[in-house]
């Protein structure tokens, strides 16, 4: 089987690029965007020099390639962090939705990953805060599926 590899300043520039699409950033996106540059494990720097390359429209030189499982890693910790640190408003669903759908993940995936977060509830958190984040997780899955089914990916975004 042949793993997609990707970008990963091309990934990060393309959820930055959809984060400043109103020009401004939230709280939530860039709390997203911070997770997503971890996550990514972009160096220091990078960020801003991505953020740059978008504001003044200048090419990105390629950065490191990144497999599919950890592109499924990534996916996983940036929707974990939505979930708990954000109030998932429609532009940061539009951050994971993004995500989703340049990652190419699909349905079953993204319910195995969604299920595999709810098993370990069990382990790591109270039962009241339990219950809430299992609705949010759950109120989130539907609110990004319209989302998901919206989002156009440029060919350069995938490299």
């Amino acid at each position: 089987m042949d793993e997609s590899v990707f970008d990963r300043r091309a990934v990060f520039r393309g959820a930055a690029s959809l984060a400043l699409r109103d020009g401004q950033l939230s709280n939530g996106e860039k709390r997203l965007l911070m997770k997503l540059a971890y996550s990514l494990k972009l160096d220091d720097d990078e960020p801003k020099m991505i953020y740059d390359s978008i504001v003044e429209n200048n090419p990105l030189k390629p950065g490191k390639s990144l497999n599919e499982e950890e592109q499924r890693r990534i996916y996983g910790q940036v929707l974990e962090a939505m979930l708990i640190h954000t109030d998932r408003s429609d532009d940061e669903l539009m951050q994971i939705a993004y995500l989703r759908k340049i990652f190419s993940i699909d349905d079953s995936e993204h319910r195995a990953i969604t299920r595999s977060m709810d098993r370990q509830l069990e382990e790591v958190i109270h039962r009241t805060i339990k219950d809430e984040f299992r609705i949010r997780l759950y109120d989130s899955i539907d609110r990004m599926g319209d989302i998901f089914d919206n989002i156009l990916i440029r060919k350069d975004e995938r490299k």
